[in-house]
């Protein structure tokens, strides 16, 4: 029992130092220059630090997205919520061999600053994450 609540405690603790919510006084001038130049007309609904990067999350045209920027300025990924069906087909096959009878929740697509492209699904509790061409790649449990 006690070592159960000591896992807990350390995931808990573990998962709020990757992703703090600041305020954006707390944000670099170089980071909200760049989110200003990339959505001048989009307003941050909340940032985030993730480890030394900052994270921006906003709406453009009621579509979600957040971007991670890092403390010189430089874009590091892009994501946007996707509708389900914008997936890539391999990964909806995925999701209904292993995870019959369960919907996906949420889906994302995910543009790194070099280019490469990853989707994420959410089933269960669970992200999927999917390269590209919708090819499985990892399992993680959403964080809390």
């Amino acid at each position: 029992m006690k070592k159960g609540i000591l896992i807990m405690a350390i995931t808990l603790m573990g998962s709020i130092a990757f992703a703090q919510k600041i305020k954006t006084s707390e944000v670099p001038a170089t980071v909200t220059s760049k989110f200003t130049s990339l959505y001048p007309s989009c307003k941050v609904e909340q940032w985030k630090k993730e480890k030394d990067n900052y994270e921006a999350k906003f709406e453009q045209n009621t579509t979600k997205m957040c971007i991670v920027i890092s403390p010189t300025g430089d874009l590091v990924k892009t994501t946007t919520h996707i509708a389900v069906a914008e997936l890539p087909r391999t990964a909806n096959d995925y999701v209904a061999k292993n995870y019959a009878g369960k919907k996906i929740t949420e889906a994302c697509k995910t543009i790194e600053a070099d280019g490469v492209v990853k989707y994420e699904a959410e089933v269960n509790e669970t992200h999927l994450c999917f390269d590209a061409n919708g090819t499985f790649v990892k399992a993680e449990k959403k964080k809390v």
